[in-house]
């Protein structure tokens, strides 16, 4: 008997949905805790406050360049490569603002960027993976929601009712989905599955690195978690433009359809 053809797009708008609906009925609002903007190593140097947190963020800048340079070379055409690259430098840019006074205001354009990043990254992996056409749909609506989700946060912080839950989404659920599309799609590009899975691990480290901040300045005395939070982000944005690279190199700048 022959299985029924489940299409991708249907399972990846239930499993968003389901995404949604779960963090918004079992978790509650999440507000900023001010301790956030505590940082382990807060030294000035070059007269400039918080350094190694400010200047480990030229890799997400040095990473967006590089994009845009093979973006011109190789004639890339696809406007959210371009947006994802230019994310990345405004994401060194933002970080390195928000970190010279780390505030809730300065925050946003922290955030701002970094969602332009996760919502670029994911539509070009779906039309790489999936439809072109449909991604550009889909990236034109979770770049929306995106940006939206820094503003909702910032404007509910005003409020003295902080929620982070919609950001949240937006920074993990691609991540998720990204993950269903590989595996429905496991005879395409193959190729790719391994640079993608070193994206996540360093994205994982990055992670534990920033949770981890007052720790290792603990144990080394010489840095602290948050820089190395930004050198493996950073690692992990230079892996994805080597990765849209090679998709535009192996098919010659056409997507599968």
């Amino acid at each position: 008997m022959k299985k029924p053809d489940i299409s991708v797009s249907k399972v990846l708008l239930f499993v968003s949905i389901a995404a949604v609906i779960l963090v918004y009925v079992f978790l509650p609002a999440i507000p900023q805790h001010l301790h956030y903007h505590m940082f382990a190593h807060e030294i000035t140097v070059f007269s400039i406050p918080n350094f190694y947190n400010v200047v480990s963020n030229l890799g997400f800048i040095f990473s967006g360049i590089w994009g845009v340079i093979l973006i011109k070379k190789y004639s890339i055409q696809s406007p959210m490569v371009w947006v994802l690259c230019v994310g990345m430098i405004l994401t060194g840019l933002g970080s390195g603002y928000y970190h010279l006074n780390p505030t809730n205001a300065t925050l946003v354009w922290d955030r701002l960027p970094m969602t332009i990043v996760f919502t670029s990254f994911f539509a070009e992996m779906y039309a790489q993976y999936v439809n072109r056409q449909q991604a550009i749909a889909i990236w034109i609506f979770s770049l929306g929601l995106g940006l939206f989700s820094v503003v909702y946060w910032y404007y509910t912080e005003s409020l003295g009712q902080g929620d982070l839950r919609l950001y949240a989404i937006v920074q993990f659920l691609p991540m998720l989905l990204i993950i269903i599309i590989c595996i429905m799609q496991n005879d395409k590009k193959r190729g790719m599955h391994k640079p993608l899975l070193a994206i996540f691990i360093c994205y994982l480290f990055a992670k534990l690195a920033e949770h981890q901040d007052q720790y290792i300045f603990d144990c080394t005395q010489t840095i602290s978690g948050h820089p190395i939070k930004h050198i493996f982000a950073s690692m992990a944005t230079a892996l994805i433009v080597w990765m849209i690279y090679k998709f535009f190199k192996n098919d010659k700048g056409i997507a599968t359809t």
